[in-house]
């Protein structure tokens, strides 16, 4: 069996502390590629979150559970206040916050539309195919291309939620 490097983003280890915390949340990114039947290496732990700054306590409370930190300084309240995106590094690798968003990307949109994942009996709500098609149509890079075109070959045509800006 191959090992992931040591540096390999660690899924569990993150719904784990999220879930043991009660941190609203759903896995987006490459995780959910992987949930969404594409099997390829993830670079990060993606999770949005809900944008309601009332849950900072609790979201501060995850990031120290996981040991997050930016340039070896942990993440402190004032970091919070204004960020609607968090790159961390963290004792299970990279994590990357996105709070909220616009609908249909919005915390309750994507979480009412989210698919349940169970990870060694941690639940986990991951994004379904649509909002997973709707955040790479949104982002555009070339990575997100190459996830859609295989996405389409393994599941046909792709759900097209409309997107405010993005006309195809």
């Amino acid at each position: 069996m191959d090992v992931p490097p040591a540096d390999a983003p660690d899924l569990l280890g993150v719904v784990t502390a999220a879930n043991h915390v009660g941190l609203p949340y759903v896995v987006i990114g490459d995780f959910a590629v992987i949930a969404n039947q594409y099997v390829r290496p993830a670079e990060d732990v993606d999770l949005l979150v809900e944008s309601d700054r009332d849950l900072d306590p609790l979201l501060l409370r995850f990031l120290d559970a996981i040991g997050a930190h930016r340039s070896e300084r942990p993440i402190t309240a004032s970091v919070l206040q204004t960020a609607e995106t968090l790159r961390v590094a963290s004792r299970f690798g990279p994590v990357h916050l996105l709070r909220g968003g616009e609908p249909p990307l919005d915390f309750g949109t994507v979480s009412k539309e989210a698919i349940t994942r169970n990870y060694d009996d941690q639940p986990a709500l991951v994004a379904s195919l649509a909002s997973l098609v709707a955040f790479m149509r949104l982002a555009g890079r070339p990575r997100d291309k190459l996830d859609l075109t295989e996405l389409e070959r393994i599941h046909g045509a792709l759900p097209t939620p409309p997107l405010p800006g993005i006309t195809d």
